[in-house]
């Protein structure tokens, strides 16, 4: 299965997450790992303060040689960040392609993983899967467990 894990980290956590999932797809498999990044970084709370969508570093991957794409993203106040809806946004080739959701989080998700479901299903991607891991603490081994059972499930999907 080829497979693209994109997803947006701040403080760390989620690209755990991230490389996690690639070492959890093991051999048979090609797994290819994309940070997305906003062209500017700014402090959390000013990119809230933009309506429309974030300018991103470029080149975005493209998805027509994917069978996967996983994409992960921080919750900021119950809500996927905003430079990760503004890659779903700018995404091109989504239609008919299978999506797995994943959002990190040290209490509530809130509505993370609706929002961006109903950004792909605009654009007509199917969500698959979706995973939410919590803690408050630094992601250990442990908290980290989730993301096999993930892929697994994944690996198991038509």
């Amino acid at each position: 299965m080829n497979v693209l894990v994109a997803y947006y980290s701040k403080t760390g956590a989620t690209e755990k997450v991230a490389l996690a999932l690639e070492k959890a797809f093991g051999e048979g498999n090609t797994v290819t790992v994309f940070r997305i990044r906003p062209e500017h970084e700014l402090k959390a709370h000013e990119y809230r303060k933009s309506e429309k969508d974030l300018p991103l570093q470029k080149p975005l991957p493209s998805l027509k040689d994917f069978d996967l794409v996983i994409v992960g993203t921080p919750v900021w106040g119950f809500c996927p960040t905003p430079i990760v809806v503004s890659y779903l946004r700018q995404l091109q080739g989504a239609k008919g392609k299978r999506f797995a959701l994943f959002a990190t989080c040290t209490a509530l998700p809130g509505t993370t993983i609706m929002r961006l479901s109903n950004i792909l299903s605009t654009k007509g991607a199917t969500v698959v899967d979706t995973l939410t891991i919590r803690s408050i603490f630094e992601l250990d081994a442990e908290k980290l467990k989730p993301v096999q059972g993930f892929a697994q499930r994944l690996l198991k999907e038509p």
